[in-house]
């Protein structure tokens, strides 16, 4: 199962640079921005695949962990950053909640998604 997530991350991270190849993208090192702090199930995951994802581009992902305000913080930094695909947000669904909720102007329709790299199954035991 693991490695089937890191085949389609990297897969939908390869996809993803093969639409701007032609540039020669990329000419640079990248920047993952981690929406929760370190050790967590999103850290974990982006962790693993960075180096599988690393290897297809052929460059280095700088991984940075900004936790704060339910994902605010680094959806804010991340929305904030030049629009040209070096600038990964590795995180989950909470943004699209900010909006509604009136904690930013900034939703998904403002980002370019790559992959679902892993989902969490809540279990509540009674």
């Amino acid at each position: 199962m693991r490695n089937t997530l890191i085949t389609l991350a990297v897969a939908g991270l390869t996809v993803m640079a093969s639409s701007v190849l032609a540039a020669d993208y990329p000419d640079k090192d990248l920047q993952g921005v981690i929406m929760w702090g370190a050790g967590g199930a999103t850290d974990t995951v982006s962790r693993a695949v960075q180096p599988h994802a690393e290897a297809a581009l052929g460059r280095d992902i700088i991984m940075a962990n900004r936790s704060g305000g339910g994902g605010a913080i680094s959806t804010k930094f991340v929305y904030a950053q030049k629009s040209d695909g070096y600038t990964l947000l590795f995180g989950a669904e909470n943004p699209q909640l900010h909006k509604v909720l009136g904690l930013s102007t900034i939703d998904y329709d403002d980002f370019y998604p790559v992959n679902l790299l892993a989902r969490g199954i809540a279990v509540i035991v009674a």
